[in-house]
């Protein structure tokens, strides 16, 4: 009886071993995975930056682009002065998403970055090339004054303003985000500074 119960538990051993070993090597390459508590994966957002203006609508607002690395990531801080020369004057600056990014932006879920403002509203947009009124989907963001913040917005949360023509939101025709003055504190100067822009897949 003794004899049966030591093989027993030298099997019992020698299966136990195996499974562990077995487990701690199962490790691979480095691939794109859900952090720890079930959160989404995501990657960052690489492309050019590109600043924009009123002046084809007969405006005269200006804007500096001063692009800088934070946290690792590329940042850019933006200032500038929006006047009403045109009467709903505004700047903006697109990033224009290279391949890669690109093909993650068709598949988003959320798109997020941190800030920095001076408390005024502004605006990020998802542009698809099917709305051609420049009323592209939009979300509207801002925080306290001096004070980092971080959004993090579902694409289903982008609205197209009520003044434009509605088109479906079709992620396979999205062209890039970009950023736009909010229309509520117009004339008026603002400084933001964007850093640590992520897809949400």
């Amino acid at each position: 009886m003794k004899k049966t119960q030591n093989v027993l538990i030298l099997l019992s051993c020698v299966m136990f071993c195996v499974f562990t070993f077995s487990c701690a090597s199962s490790g691979g390459g480095e691939k794109a995975s859900a952090p720890a508590g079930g959160e989404a994966a995501t990657v960052l957002y690489k492309g050019t930056l590109e600043a924009y203006t009123d002046v084809n609508d007969k405006g005269d607002s200006t804007i500096e682009l001063e692009e800088f690395e934070k946290d690792g990531t590329v940042a850019f801080k933006v200032t500038g002065n929006v006047t009403t020369a045109f009467q709903y004057g505004f700047v903006g600056w697109q990033f224009s998403p290279d391949e890669e990014t690109l093909e993650s932006l068709k598949a988003a879920k959320a798109i997020s970055f941190k800030f920095v403002g001076d408390g005024q509203r502004q605006t990020v947009k998802y542009r698809i090339s099917s709305v051609t009124d420049h009323a592209h989907y939009e979300f509207h963001f801002g925080g306290d004054a001096g004070k980092e913040e971080y959004v993090e917005v579902p694409i289903k949360s982008f609205q197209q303003p009520s003044w434009g023509n509605f088109k479906r939101m079709n992620q396979a025709n999205v062209e890039d985000i970009c950023w736009q003055t909010h229309e509520s504190w117009r004339p008026g100067t603002f400084e933001i500074t964007i850093w640590d822009v992520r897809i949400h897949l």
